[in-house]
């Protein structure tokens, strides 16, 4: 709390009137004088109790947008106390630029008052709205008060989508009973290949030694359906995705991130059992806001490897399919990728030519190490597809589940 500049020069004028008042005998100026004195007294203990109940809250709506949405902010301000309170002058910190500031009469006593505002276009990321600054006065204005609250709301900003075909997958990736099946009984105990006979069972697959040991009948479930489970890789390293001076956001990297965003969208939408992985091992599982929450966060990585892609395909099923999103880069940084076998077919890359999204010029050295990555990728079984600046992953998506192993566009 501090006297304003109105309020100091209270304090001063009274004093002046005081002392000429006592000189000269003037009674009127000494009156005058202790007014302008204590004037600023109530003033103070009226702004300190003001400042001492105002409460701050905020409410972003929605809480998530995609990329090119807009937000809007609610900013409440409430005063529990019996009397009001004078003008308000707020500083509210918003992303996306300076901080914003504007004026609010004031707020009656045991009442709220509202002040919504819209937050400019937001690149893709999360955000927070807040904190407050609040500086409240006086009617007079000669006593000032911050108050900084530290209550604060949050905007997630979420990569663009496309939406994808519902397209039949390749009898390799289909899920349920008719199509695939596990058998449930290699490397487990028998216990755990048998379940109770149901009327129609084959008679034949009495599996009697759990039938005497339970004292029911229990039959051999040599099968079981599969599910469905896909993993989507995304390569987000900085080395791979070049930026220039005019355009320091990779236009390449936010392609790539929406793309595996569109791909692991659309299969948990199919009912699939999907994850999500990042260049950095973050994970994401099964749901479309579990997944658009996480690729919201994704910055460029620094790590010249791709062993947390790598690490992923470990333990996977043998009939998993794998989408992975990659730019091109020295086969020594995707050898990783390479030495996990995959069961063929059941591996697709998105191999994409990052620098046209930079330049119309064609990039024979840039081609040469394109080729050379999707040359690798091939030999170790993976399908290749290309992807370039005006491409769209919806056009793409019919070339990704082809059949054909091998094939690049």
């Amino acid at each position: 709390m501090a006297l304003s500049s109105r309020g100091r020069t209270f304090i001063t004028v009274g004093l002046i009137s005081l002392a000429t008042g006592l000189m000269l005998g003037v009674l009127d100026l000494q009156r005058l004088g202790v007014l302008l004195l204590v004037l600023p007294v109530p003033a103070w203990l009226a702004v300190r109790q003001a400042r001492s109940g105002l409460r701050i809250g905020h409410a972003v709506t929605p809480s998530r947008i995609t990329v090119g949405e807009q937000a809007q902010v609610r900013l409440v301000l409430g005063n529990p106390h019996s009397f009001g309170t004078g003008p308000l002058r707020v500083t509210e910190t918003v992303p996306g630029g300076r901080p914003l500031r504007f004026s609010v009469a004031g707020v009656r006593g045991r009442q709220r008052r509202t002040v919504a505002y819209p937050l400019p276009a937001l690149r893709r990321g999360r955000y927070t709205v807040g904190p407050t600054t609040v500086m409240a006065s006086d009617p007079f204005g000669l006593v000032t008060a911050d108050t900084r609250s530290t209550d604060v709301g949050e905007l997630i900003v979420r990569p663009a989508t496309t939406q994808l075909a519902r397209l039949a997958l390749p009898v390799a990736w289909r899920d349920g009973a008719a199509t695939l099946s596990h058998s449930v009984g290699v490397g487990g105990s028998d216990d755990a290949s048998v379940r109770e006979y149901r009327h129609g069972d084959d008679l034949r697959k009495i599996h009697w030694r759990s039938t005497a040991r339970s004292g029911a009948f229990m039959v051999r479930q040599e099968e079981r359906p599969w599910h469905g489970e896909s993993l989507v890789l995304l390569d987000h390293r900085a080395m791979v995705y070049p930026t220039t001076p005019a355009q320091p956001d990779s236009a390449a990297l936010e392609w790539a991130i929406s793309a595996a965003a569109s791909i692991g969208c659309h299969l948990a939408e199919q009912g699939r059992r999907v994850a999500v992985v990042t260049g950095e091992g973050q994970v994401a599982h099964d749901t479309p806001a579990a997944i658009l929450d996480m690729l919201a966060d994704v910055k460029p990585a620094l790590r010249a490897d791709l062993e947390p892609l790598a690490a992923a395909l470990t333990g996977l099923g043998r009939d998993a399919a794998v989408f992975a999103v990659l730019a091109a880069s020295p086969k020594s940084s995707i050898s990783g990728l390479l030495s996990r076998p995959q069961s063929p077919g059941s591996a697709v890359a998105l191999l994409l030519r990052p620098w046209t999204w930079n330049s119309d010029t064609r990039d024979l050295l840039a081609e040469a190490a394109w080729q050379s990555t999707a040359d690798a990728l091939r030999a170790a079984g993976w399908r290749v597809v290309s992807a370039e600046a005006g491409d769209e992953v919806g056009d793409l998506w019919p070339s990704l589940l082809s059949a054909r192993v091998g094939s690049a566009r």
